[in-house]
Parts: structure tokens; C-alpha cells; sequence
């Protein structure tokens, strides 16, 4: 008689195991990382392609497909907290911030554009690439931030650009896309389509900013009742974005800023969520590595180290050109672009999607993003550390 009572052999350890493994070691490199005075999110994301098709293979493109909920839900995580912080009175008032943000972008896209399109890549690849590239990771600048507790003008100014690149970036690409779209489908789709998505998002954010500030009369958001409370929130905000096939970017991100717009007082973030965001961030960039093959980064490597070296020079140019009327001395221009270089988890999460839309385009694209994020998603928050370590800025006594 075969009763299910007794283990079977070789034991099956199911499909959890190998996740709870993968995710102690992505820990652990981090930790180790951290040790060696690195930011651990470098450990992450180095962790994320050892285990990925990369190296070891624990995980592919269906295991970040299957768990896209997870990826989406901590980038609109972050994006919501970034928002929050996001003082548009302070923009306002101080306009050379916003042209510092517009010119660094400008560049970047322009230098970008203008060097893939010099190399033979083509107008279309050229512009998408520039496209991702006017963002900066806000997954990696805030942990990066929060981990060393950094305040001061470099940083207020970082936080703001890089969530003002984060939209534009977002918007920029799906103005391609609608562009796309006229090739194919003809000039309305091409009109009507970034239309949807931009009004879309922004009435989504404002529902989910009066959705929270509502909770958060009924519930202390630092207690059990009102972490539970902001999870659902964003949870549903996230599946009703889907439903609507609307950016899960854009809408956190808009709600944040209304927040603060509405409500100018600081605002604690609870510390059960930086405890949940800080899990979520280990998981993210675990699971991003399973983007990368070996084929697609050495097929991307050249043309994205082009687009690298280009995107630094338009952050870095755009920083300095503009730092100086903004209230920012030289050396702190200066670590403002440095500080601007990490790309990682979002970028990729653009070209997939671009991929799933129009899948030839997206496989010419793909590989130079796959470079620009494994080489910046490593390096980058190194560049932000020191930069902000050495414009003394951080609350933990490290020196430059």
C-alpha cells in the first residue's frame, strides 16, 4: 500500500527551497559587500547574476515574468516614498533645480541619441535607448540614500532630479512606442495611445493620494493595522494600473507628489515599510539578474558601453552646467552627476515591455539595455556613495 505518509526520496523540497536559498545568499553577498565598505545593493544586484542564466541558472525570464507583481510592487513602493518627498513648492521656488533637470536630460538624451546613431544602430534603437537612458534607478538611489542616511543640498537635489528622470524617461519611451504604434497601426493610435497613458496616470496618482491621505485618517500608517492598510492600497493601485494597461510607474509616483503637495509637513515613512521595502529590494534585484543571458550581454556590450560612457557624459555635463546658478559649488556639481549614474531594475522592466509590444524591435534593443543595467547596476552605486560620502552628506562618520 503506497500512503503518502512517509518522505519521498530524493526529497522533494518543492519549488520554495531554492527561492529561500537564492534569496540568503543574495543577502549575505550584500552584507559582504557592505563589509567592504561597498553600497550592499551592489551585492544584490552581483548575487542576482551569479543566479541567474548567467552563471548558475536558478532562475530565467519566466521566473521574472512570474514574479513581475513582486518587481512592479517594490519599484512603485519606492516611487510612491520618492513622491512623498517630492516638495513641488520647493521646485517652484527654487527654478534652477528644475532647469539643472531639464538640461542634464536634454544632454543625456541628445549625447546618447546622437552617439548610437553615429555608430549604425539606427534612429529607432537610438531614441529608445536614449529614452531609458535619461533615468536614474530609484530603487538604488534610495536604498543607497537610506543606507547612509545622507541629507544635505547634493542629496535633496539627487532625489528630486532622479524622480523628475524616472517620468520623463518613462514618458519619453512610450512616446516612442506610440510612435510605433502609428508605424503599424496608423497616426491615431499613435496620438490617442501616450495621450491615455499620461492623463491616465496622473488621474490614477490622484485617486491614490486621496485613497491614502483617506486611510490615513482611519489608521496610524506606523501601526500593524496601517502598514497592512498602504500594502492593500498599492497592491490594488498596482492591479487596477494593470487592468488599464496603464505604467505601474508613473501613478505611485504622481500620488507621492500630490501627497506632499497637499500636505508640506515631513512625512515619516513607517518603519515596518522600510523593513518590507528593504526585503523587496533584496528580492528585486535577485530576480532581475534571470534577464540576463550571456548571449544578449556580450551581444549588447559594445554599443552599451558607448551609451554609457555618453549618458555619463550628459549627467555629469548637465550637473555641472547648471549646479553652480542652482546654489551647488563645483565639487558637489560634480558628485550631483556622479551621483546620477545607477540604472537597473526599471530600465530593464522598459525594454521588456517595449519587447512583449513589438518583439523584433525589443530584441534589438534588449542586449544594449541588458549591458547598460548589469554595468551601472554595479558600478552606479558605487559612483553614488562615494559622491555623496564625499561631500560629506552622510550621518555615519565616513570620510572621502
Amino acid at each position: 500500500m503506497d500512503l503518502l505518509i512517509w518522505p519521498d526520496w530524493p526529497l522533494a523540497l518543492g519549488a520554495l527551497f531554492p527561492v529561500a536559498i537564492a534569496l540568503v545568499l543574495t543577502a549575505l553577498v550584500g552584507e559582504a559587500g557592505g563589509r567592504f565598505g561597498l553600497p550592499r545593493v551592489s551585492g544584490y544586484a552581483l548575487a542576482g547574476l551569479v543566479l541567474g542564466p548567467l552563471v548558475l541558472g536558478w532562475f530565467d525570464a519566466n521566473d521574472l515574468a512570474g514574479h513581475r507583481l513582486v518587481i512592479d510592487f517594490t519599484i512603485a513602493l519606492v516611487l510612491f516614498e520618492l513622491g512623498i518627498r517630492l516638495d513641488l513648492r520647493w521646485l517652484a521656488a527654487n527654478r534652477w533645480v528644475v532647469a539643472t533637470s531639464a538640461g542634464e536630460i536634454a544632454l543625456t538624451f541628445a549625447l546618447t541619441f546622437g552617439t548610437l546613431w553615429a555608430v549604425g544602430t539606427g534612429t529607432g534603437i537610438a531614441l529608445a535607448v536614449a529614452a531609458i537612458a535619461v533615468g536614474t534607478s530609484p530603487v538604488i538611489l534610495m536604498h543607497v540614500t537610506n543606507e547612509l542616511r545622507a541629507a544635505g543640498q547634493t542629496t535633496d537635489r539627487l532625489l528630486a532630479l532622479c524622480a523628475l528622470n524616472a517620468a520623463v524617461s518613462v514618458i519619453l519611451l512610450k512616446l516612442l512606442v506610440g510612435a510605433l504604434h502609428g508605424v503599424h497601426s496608423g497616426w491615431q493610435l499613435a496620438l490617442l495611445h501616450p495621450l491615455y497613458l499620461l492623463i491616465g496616470s496622473v488621474l490614477a496618482g490622484a485617486i491614490i493620494a486621496a485613497a491614502y491621505l483617506g486611510l490615513r485618517k482611519l489608521v496610524d500608517p506606523a501601526t500593524e493595522q496601517g502598514l497592512a492598510a498602504m500594502i492593500a492600497l498599492l497592491l490594488a493601485a498596482i492591479a487596477l494600473l494593470s487592468a488599464l494597461r496603464l505604467p505601474t510607474v508613473l501613478a505611485p509616483l504622481f500620488a507621492g507628489a500630490l501627497i506632499k503637495w497637499r500636505d508640506p509637513r515631513p512625512h515619516l515613512w513607517p518603519q515596518q515599510f522600510g523593513s518590507l521595502g528593504g526585503v523587496l529590494v533584496i528580492v528585486t534585484f535577485m530576480l532581475a539578474g534571470a534577464a540576463v543571458t550571456a548571449g544578449e550581454l556580450f551581444a549588447g556590450a559594445g554599443v552599451g558601453i558607448l551609451a554609457i560612457v555618453a549618458r555619463a557624459a550628459g549627467k555629469l555635463g548637465g550637473a555641472v552646467a547648471f549646479g553652480p546658478p542652482s546654489g551647488l559649488d563645483l565639487r558637489k556639481s560634480v558628485a550631483l552627476g556622479l551621483a546620477l549614474l545607477p540604472l537597473s531594475a526599471l530600465a530593464l522592466l522598459q525594454a521588456v515591455d517595449v519587447r512583449l509590444l513589438y518583439p523584433e524591435f525589443g530584441d534589438r534593443l534588449m542586449p544594449i539595455v541588458i549591458a547598460m543595467t548589469v554595468v551601472l547596476g554595479l558600478l552606479g552605486p558605487i559612483a553614488t556613495r562615494r559622491a555623496l560620502i564625499h561631500v560629506r552628506e552622510t550621518r555615519r562618520g565616513e570620510t572621502s
